[in-house]
């Protein structure tokens, strides 16, 4: 008798990804017609990010590198790499429906995608195949730049991830790259001291915690560790940026000249804050002293304070300006001490408000001693690192 052999047939199963144009698919923004590609993935609509981006206000720039496209507008910034299927606002997560992908050299996203990053509307009609995408009505006017545009700022991706973390006052933020040699240890703590130099306003921290590991990719694990409770330095940072918006537009008038902007800042600190020198004789400043906060809101502070809020309303008002830190000789000697450098017409001054603010405290009295002051004028009393220029 002759056995019969089983034949067992596998078969295998292979999901594909149809990727298809969506036809003759019409895009508009604000009204205006956007000739752009667009496709069609299991279903969803893809559509390119960076015609459209571009098209609703956001800069968008591409790391080759790691695949990663970065759009940021106003405080929002906006990081995606291809493949994935969770794009990160202000490193918050968002899911996408199918990973981002590259089709004709075009990033291309879902469609949904785009009102849940830039908070635009988007309608989709069927039947006429049409994409109508709605902007936000833009902010009124005032005199201040935004945050993110400050002359001093960074573009590197670490840095931002820091800035934007201070700036939400999370615990941590958590960053991770296929450029290993570029963010050594060194590298990092390079990076997280240049943004709190940077940006004084945001500098409520006690200390960091970095932690690196390295294979295929760099993880970066920076925990951040408040003077304050986080939801208190939220309310500070909130209070701040208020506070400081209220000020441009009461002492910022039309058609003022840089120089003049300087001026009506100075005098507006040194009329509106008293030095904390009570709590300074007794060594006894409080933290709130020592910050933006400290001076702007409760109108007491120290020297960091008061450079700290000049750097912010400076910056708010347009002028390039920085946050030195060095020693001050004083009637008691060297000690540490804060101020700023502002550029004016094209040339750099040194601009030390505390000192200009006379101590004890005399209400309605201004003094212009270190008002714009060259470096060999300064260098009389107060000493610093040369790096900081």
């Amino acid at each position: 008798m002759r056995k019969r052999g089983l034949v067992l047939l596998t078969v295998l199963i292979i999901a594909l990804t149809i990727v298809t144009p969506a036809g003759a698919t019409q895009i508009f923004i604000d009204g205006h017609q956007l000739k752009a590609p667009t496709a069609v993935e299991n279903g969803t609509t893809l559509v390119p990010l960076r015609p459209i981006f571009q098209s609703l206000g956001a800069n968008v720039t591409w790391d080759d590198g790691t695949k990663t496209v970065t759009a940021t507008k106003g405080d929002l910034v906006l990081t995606l790499r291809i493949g994935y299927k969770t794009a990160y606002l202000n490193h918050q997560p968002i899911a996408l429906q199918v990973p981002a992908k590259v089709i004709e050299g075009s990033t291309m996203v879902p469609l949904r995608f785009v009102s849940e990053a830039l908070g635009a509307d988007v309608n989709w009609d069927g039947t006429s195949k049409t994409i109508t995408i709605t902007s936000n009505s833009p902010p009124p006017q005032t005199n201040t730049v935004p945050n993110n545009q400050i002359f001093n700022d960074n573009s590197d991706p670490l840095y931002i991830a820091i800035r934007d973390g201070l700036r939400q006052a999370q615990a941590k933020v958590v960053f991770q790259s296929v450029n290993q040699g570029q963010y050594q240890m060194k590298q990092i703590q390079d990076i997280a001291q240049r943004v709190l130099i940077d940006h004084p306003d945001l500098n409520y921290v006690d200390s960091l915690e970095i932690r690196a590991s390295y294979g295929r990719e760099v993880e970066i694990e920076i925990t951040f560790n408040y003077y304050f409770s986080r939801t208190k330095v939220k309310q500070m940072i909130s209070a701040v940026d208020k506070k400081s918006l209220e000020i441009i537009n009461t002492v910022i008038k039309p058609g003022m000249s840089d120089l003049e902007k300087e001026k009506a800042l100075h005098d507006y600190i040194v009329l509106n804050t008293k030095y904390d020198y009570e709590n300074y004789l007794r060594n006894t400043v409080p933290k709130e002293s020592y910050t933006t906060y400290g001076v702007l809101i409760n109108g007491v502070g120290v020297c960091q304070g008061y450079a700290s809020a000049m750097w912010k309303l400076l910056t708010m008002a347009g002028l390039e300006c920085k946050y030195i830190t060095g020693t001050g000789i004083g009637s008691n000697g060297p000690e540490p001490h804060g101020w700023n450098r502002v550029k004016i017409d094209g040339r750099w001054y040194n601009l030390d408000t505390t000192w200009d603010d006379p101590v004890p405290d005399r209400p309605g009295q201004i003094r212009y001693k270190y008002f714009n002051l060259t470096d060999n004028e300064m260098m009389r009393d107060h000493t610093w690192d040369a790096s900081q220029q």
